[in-house]
């Protein structure tokens, strides 16, 4: 497998890891009682998800010449897509302390 579909595969499951490990998963509300322990544990395993997936998927963007056209464009636009997940943590954040 080349570099940087390995890369770039590997930033896909950094973020499909934070998405499940939202606020609003049951199964870590079970395992925290109290919000701050929840956001917390999240918020701490959420940035570093984000920021391996922003690592990795920066290292796919170096190796263009060892990737397929269709990994290459959408390594191009991955870095919108983590983008979008931040503001979702944000936002589901703000909904769990009521602020929206």
């Amino acid at each position: 497998m080349y570099k940087g579909h390995k890369f770039f595969y590997l930033s896909i499951i950094c973020v499909l890891l934070s998405i499940f490990l939202s606020v609003h998963n049951p199964v870590i509300k079970s395992l925290f009682g109290s919000i701050n322990a929840i956001i917390l544990f999240t918020g701490l395993v959420n940035a570093i998800l984000l920021v391996i997936s922003i690592v990795l998927i920066d290292k796919a963007i170096k190796h263009p010449e060892q990737s397929s056209e269709g990994v290459y464009r959408w390594t191009k636009v991955w870095p919108w897509v983590i983008l979008v997940v931040i503001i979702y943590h944000l936002l589901s954040g703000l909904f769990l302390f009521g602020i929206i």
